[in-house]
C-alpha cells in the first residue's frame, strides 16, 4: 500500500523490507529515525528502540501508546482492547523506560510529553457527519481542555531524543 500511495501523490521512495531487530544498514547512517505506532505491535519494542538508536546519527522520534492508568480504565470498561480486532496484540510502552534507554545508548536529551488520544481505525459515518457541525469546534476545545488537565496521564507518547554530539 505504501507503493501505490507513493505513486498517487508522485513521491519518489524507494521501499525495504527488513527485520526491526536486525535492520541492514552501518551505525549513524540516517540523521532522524522515526516511528508512528509501530512499535506497539512488536514482541520486543525495546529492541526495535535500540536498533533505531543505532542506525540514527542525531536524532530519534516516536509517537506511540504509552502505558497509562487511563487506558487500563478504558480496557476495563471495554472502551479499549488488549488485542485489536485484525488479532494484533498491544503493548503500550513506558516512557521512563524508553526515555532512560536511550540516555544508555548515547542520546544528550530526551524528551517526552503525552496526551489524551482516542484511537480508532474507522471514524465512521457519525464523525465524518459530527466533523462538518458547529459542535465539532466545542468537542475540540472539550478535549484541549483534557489534555490540558490529564495529559501527562494520557495514553498517547510523543518522544525526541538527540545526540549532541553527532
Amino acid at each position: 500500500r505504501a507503493g501505490e500511495r507513493a505513486r498517487r501523490y508522485a513521491f519518489t521512495a524507494q521501499f525495504l523490507v527488513a527485520d526491526v531487530a536486525r535492520l541492514p544498514f552501518p551505525d549513524r547512517s540516517f540523521d532522524v529515525v522515526a516511528v508512528h505506532d509501530g512499535l506497539h505491535h512488536l514482541e520486543d519494542p525495546l529492541r526495535a528502540v535500540e536498533e533505531m538508536a543505532r542506525v540514527a546519527r542525531q536524532g530519534v522520534l516516536i509517537l506511540e501508546p504509552a502505558r497509562a492508568a487511563l487506558t487500563r480504565l478504558a480496557v476495563r470498561l471495554g472502551i479499549a482492547r488488549e488485542v485489536e480486532e485484525a488479532g494484533n496484540s498491544v503493548r503500550r510502552l513506558s516512557p521512563g523506560e524508553i526515555a532512560s534507554g536511550l540516555r544508555e545508548l548515547g542520546f544528550d536529551r530526551v524528551v517526552w510529553r503525552r496526551t489524551v488520544m482516542y484511537y480508532a481505525h474507522e471514524p465512521g459515518a457519525w464523525f465524518r457527519w459530527f466533523d462538518r457541525t458547529p459542535l465539532f469546534l466545542l468537542f475540540r476545545a472539550v478535549f484541549w481542555s483534557v489534555n490540558l488537565a490529564l495529559g501527562r496521564w494520557g495514553n498517547k507518547l510523543a518522544l525526541a531524543a538527540t545526540r549532541v554530539t553527532a
